[in-house]
């Protein structure tokens, strides 16, 4: 029962980090711009995951309630950045998606600077996140309310949590854990159906309304893919060891996300005509379950803030940046294949240009 709260505590939050993002995203679209809106995301996303996997928050998350920890890390950190939108941006500056007047050393350039803006940032933000964890502890909340630790030992709880928070004679009663697990196996699905239900009866918005609904889905496929992040023991140091020592879960979902991303890219625009006689999807709900697909799936199935913890966990240096050559190569092979190739021979001002360009 404890996985299936996990689940939906990592669902309920990838709601609010998909909201997160979209709305960091909006805030910094303007005209004359200097860098891509999703940086700022990418960065939250890094901050405050760099403070709740500072050891001693996440101790504390986990002697609160154990699916605390996934619910911040998955569920809302995972969610507010995105790997699979960073990349096919940066697949736009190499190939001059958005037609500025400017020559192909250009577009190297400025595809070369986004990646450096976002990884920088990305970076960053993770180490100011463990700076700010170490004067913004969670302890001091366990001071502030009292909080006993009833799951540890009476001698143990009394050296961690103090004296003062039990009597020495009372023995703390803990929360029944099959409460706390239905309660946000409830939260999960309630707020779930909630956006559900809006995207359905409510018609503003609804390109974001369909992103929230999918947006669950793809911060739960992840979260499970992270099973494959234990690689097994190396006796002695090797490349190929050092490949398999990579989190290929983390690897995998955002590989997958790229996949879905730029499908939904291609399924949206490929082509020149608009309307019935288009090649792709042309009537508003398509378009909007299509944009919702690729800001709330694919959004939440990718994560910048886990590849960022893996970077920076990773020994020796060259290993991470191996690691990260190799997710960012991989990300704009696929969007040269699924996008670019259908761009130049049938274009890709068809679909839903006419309605979202």
């Amino acid at each position: 029962m404890e996985a299936a709260a996990t689940g939906g505590l990592v669902a309920f939050a990838s709601l609010w980090g998909t909201l997160t993002r979209l709305g960091l995203q909006g805030l910094n679209t303007y005209d004359g711009q200097s860098i891509e809106p999703l940086v700022w995301a990418q960065a939250v996303g890094c901050l405050v995951m760099g403070w709740v996997t500072y050891s001693e928050n996440r101790r504390v998350l986990e002697r609160w309630y154990k699916p605390l920890f996934p619910m911040v890390s998955t569920g809302y950190c995972g969610s507010v950045t995105s790997y699979s939108s960073w990349v096919f941006a940066v697949f736009q500056a190499f190939s001059n998606n958005k037609h500025y007047n400017r020559h192909g050393l250009h577009n190297v350039m400025d595809a070369l600077t986004q990646t450096a803006a976002t990884v920088g940032l990305s970076l960053a933000a993770f180490w100011g996140g463990r700076c700010l964890a170490g004067r913004l502890r969670l302890t001091y909340l366990d001071a502030l309310f009292k909080k006993p630790c009833a799951s540890a030992s009476a001698a143990d709880a009394h050296a961690e949590c103090g004296a003062s928070l039990a009597p020495h004679n009372t023995p703390a009663k803990a929360p029944s854990p099959v409460c706390a697990h239905a309660a946000s196996i409830a939260l999960g699905l309630f707020f779930w159906i909630g956006a559900a239900l809006l995207c359905g009866l409510y018609r503003p918005f609804r390109r974001e309304t369909y992103a929230l609904v999918l947006s669950p889905p793809g911060a739960l496929l992840r979260w499970q893919l992270a099973r494959f992040n234990q690689a097994p023991p190396q006796n002695k140091p090797s490349v190929s060891g050092a490949i398999r020592r990579w989190p290929w879960g983390t690897a995998a979902a955002n590989i997958l996300a790229v996949l879905v991303y730029c499908a939904a890219e291609t399924a949206q625009y490929v082509g020149y005509v608009t309307g019935p006689q288009s090649l792709g999807a042309y009537t508003p709900d398509a378009c909007n379950a299509l944009y919702g697909l690729q800001n709330g799936f694919c959004g939440t199935l990718s994560t910048i803030s886990t590849l960022a913890a893996e970077l920076i966990a990773m020994k020796p240096p060259r290993n991470a940046f191996a690691y990260l050559l190799f997710s960012w190569t991989i990300g704009i092979v696929i969007s040269i294949l699924l996008v670019g190739a259908p761009w130049w021979s049938l274009g890709m001002q068809g679909g839903c240009a006419s309605a979202s360009k």
